[in-house]
């Protein structure tokens, strides 16, 4: 759902729903960003870390950061290490 100020209302005011594209749009910049935070730390993390990093810095469970792991690889955001499989990098990001 969405809200704006209504000036003339004096308050916020319902003015729809966002369309799913704009939800996914929204959640893959979301998305961008915190996988950009987390490897400006570090150069590569384990699949574990990344789930851990994911969990702590949105406070989202376990389940929805496995969720969020696995959007970031199908969308590019991040790609398994070349060099070593066993640890992830950031992908080339067109952000």
């Amino acid at each position: 759902m969405q809200f704006s100020w209504n000036k003339e209302l004096g308050m916020h005011s319902y003015c729809g729903e966002k369309t799913r594209e704009e939800k996914k749009k929204r959640k893959e910049k979301v998305l961008i960003h915190l996988a950009e935070d987390i490897f400006s730390q570090q150069n590569h993390v384990t699949y574990i870390e990344l789930c851990d990093q994911v969990q702590n810095l949105l406070d989202v469970k376990e389940r929805t950061a496995k969720s969020y792991v696995r959007f970031m690889r199908e969308k590019g955001v991040i790609i398994k290490d070349p060099t070593n499989q066993n640890y992830f990098i950031l992908g080339q990001l067109n952000s």
